[in-house]
């Protein structure tokens, strides 16, 4: 379906520029409202939620012109669920019931990768918006 091909696309990127959002908007001055919007908990909330969504329709659905089933959209499919998990892993941490040491922990080795993993999600994304008949993107 050519919706969830472009929402994908949408989706992977609005995740990324909001997991990056510290890093990029500092540099690029049009993406610092990205900066702003993971202090807002239903915001993360919504993008997490569309990303978990879209990424697991990703590996379902073939996009159009798609002759592989699985392999055709395992990038965006991925991205977006890496992406929706570590966003909402970000948005729920502090409102954790029961924080652990170990919980803790490996929330803060996750999420020490947030920049890299946000540039490498809008880079997959722009790479299947430009090549959408590429196999793995």
């Amino acid at each position: 379906m050519a919706q969830i091909y472009f929402l994908s696309v949408i989706v992977n990127i609005v995740a990324g520029l909001t997991l990056a959002g510290d890093y990029l908007g500092e540099r690029i001055a049009f993406l610092a409202p990205f900066k702003d919007l993971r202090s807002n908990r239903v915001a993360v909330t919504i993008v997490a939620g569309l990303a978990l969504v879209v990424g697991i329709l990703k590996l379902i659905v073939l996009s159009p012109g798609e002759t592989v089933p699985f392999a055709g959209d395992l990038l965006p499919g991925l991205a977006g669920l890496v992406m929706g998990g570590l966003l909402a892993v970000e948005a729920y941490r502090p409102q954790a019931a029961v924080q652990g040491e170990a919980i803790e922990r490996i929330s803060k080795t996750v999420l020490t990768y947030r920049v890299p993993l946000g540039i490498a999600g809008v880079a997959i994304a722009v790479a299947q918006f430009l090549f959408p008949g590429v196999i793995i993107l």
